[in-house]
This record gives C-alpha cells, sequence and structure tokens, in this order.
C-alpha cells in the first residue's frame, strides 16, 4: 500500500517541479504508483482515480488504517513535539486528516500521523468520526454548511487546491463531501455531468445542493435558498459567498444539481 506523506501533496501534470497542479493530495491518503521515473512517480489516487505527478519523497510504502480515528478540524491545525504550545510544532495539517490516537490527557490528544510520527494536538482542534455520521438529511446538510462557513474568506483560491490550505472550485466541493463520506468526481465538468447528481429546478435550491456555470467551468455549494458559497478569483480569490440570484452568477448558470443522498 502507498500513501501520502506531506500534509498536502501537489500532482502536477508532468514530471517537473515547475509543471502546473491538475489536483492535491492529502497525508494518509491511499495512491497506486502508475510508474517510477528517476526521482519522480506518476500515481493516481486511489479516492477519486485522480493521475499526476510527485516527487518519489512524498509517496511512502505503509500499511496505514486506523479504525475510530480522530480527524483535523481546524483549517491549520498543529501537531506538537510535547503537550505544550512553546513546544517545537511538527507538523501543520489541514482539515481531514485522519490521526491515530495514542492517549488524551485534559487538553491535549498524543496521536501518531499515517507517515508515523507522534506528537500531541489540542483537543479543540479535532473531531471524532462519528462528527461526519448522520441519520437525516437535514442534519447532514446542516453539518456540510457548518464546514463549509469555516473556509469563508479565509482560505484562498489556488488551482489545483482540494485542502483548506487552498482549493479551487470543484476541489472545495468535492472536499466537503469527501469529509461526509459521500463521493465525487473531482473536476466541475464531471461532477456536473457524473453518477452522483441529479438536476433540479432553481425553485427547489436546499442547502448542500450544487450550482454549475457556463461550460461546467465553476461550481459552487448552496448553503440556503439564496446563496452559495464557492472558490473563486471573482473581486477577490477567496472561498467567499454570492447570492444565487446575482445577475453576475445567474445569467452564467446552466445546472441546479442535488446529490443522490
Amino acid at each position: 500500500m502507498s500513501i501520502l506523506k506531506y500534509p498536502v501533496v501537489k500532482l502536477l501534470d508532468t514530471p517537473n517541479a515547475l509543471a502546473s497542479t491538475v489536483t492535491e493530495g492529502k497525508m494518509g491518503e491511499s495512491v497506486t504508483v502508475l510508474e517510477e521515473l528517476g526521482d519522480w512517480l506518476e500515481i493516481q489516487t486511489d479516492w477519486d482515480n485522480y493521475p499526476g505527478f510527485v516527487p518519489k519523497e512524498t509517496v511512502a510504502n505503509l500499511e496505514w488504517q486506523v479504525e475510530n480515528p480522530l480527524i483535523t478540524a481546524s483549517l491549520t491545525s498543529l501537531v506538537y513535539l510535547e503537550a505544550k504550545v512553546q513546544s517545537p510544532i511538527l507538523q501543520r495539517l489541514p482539515i481531514g486528516i485522519k490521526l491515530t490516537l495514542l492517549e488524551s490527557s485534559d487538553c491535549w490528544f498524543k496521536v501518531q500521523l499515517p507517515e508515523g510520527t507522534i506528537g500531541y494536538i489540542q483537543k479543540g482542534d479535532t473531531v471524532l468520526e462519528e462528527a461526519f455520521q448522520f441519520t437525516s438529511l437535514p442534519k447532514l446538510r446542516a453539518s456540510l454548511v457548518a464546514w463549509a462557513l469555516k473556509f469563508n474568506k479565509a482560505v484562498p483560491y489556488v488551482w489545483g487546491g482540494t485542502s483548506s490550505f487552498g482549493t479551487d472550485c470543484s476541489g472545495f466541493v468535492q472536499h466537503l463531501y469527501r469529509l461526509h463520506n459521500l463521493p465525487l468526481e473531482r473536476d466541475a465538468s464531471e461532477q456536473g455531468t457524473g453518477k452522483h447528481l441529479v438536476n433540479i429546478q432553481r425553485g427547489d435550491i436546499l442547502p448542500g445542493d450544487l450550482i454549475f456555470f457556463t461550460g461546467f467551468s465553476h461550481v459552487g455549494m448552496a448553503i440556503s435558498h439564496f446563496d452559495f458559497i464557492h472558490a473563486t478569483t471573482n473581486t477577490k480569490p477567496v472561498v467567499q459567498i454570492s447570492q444565487i440570484d446575482d445577475p453576475h452568477w445567474a445569467t452564467q448558470t446552466i445546472q441546479y444539481s442535488r446529490y443522490k443522498f
């Protein structure tokens, strides 16, 4: 089994450090190695079958699985050498990294990271896996919105990005759904025409539904009947909230879609 070692790993379109990013994988994510090319590997992410090139050093051949993991829940979660904030920082992790719980104290968890590092993380930076498990659609929709709002005006638009360190439009909605164990294709064009969505009418929009724009070049997620959140470069390159019926966006809208929950 091969997993990604670093908090966020950029998959590039060619084996060159200056190449364009096609997507990102995150620490602990399993990948399939397609080919070795010197100091580079061509890999495919197992979650969404997306190919790209990464430096060989970013991949570890490890068997890594954990039951009932802790999951990082802050835009940036810090892992320390010791259980105190004055301690050296071992790692900065984005939202959604799964950790093995080793010990618990009043304010801290002792954890093991997927690549083997052992350190301490503040309890407030984590949730249990059950935080993303729901018995009703309204609660699931509310959770999608709550996690999306963490990104609002705080996470920059980054081409190819899929994390709370930086994200593009389709990477953002895919990440939100993935946190809730709901598979979704990586690119907006694949999402809008893929197997996980059904089309709906404007009047039926509910929180968690997706909105696609001209040529499937952009996607956002509704957070109410009137507003949606998206990673965009419009006005400011950041995750932000816009109005669904704002003429700037309404004239570009081509599809409203709902996940097949």
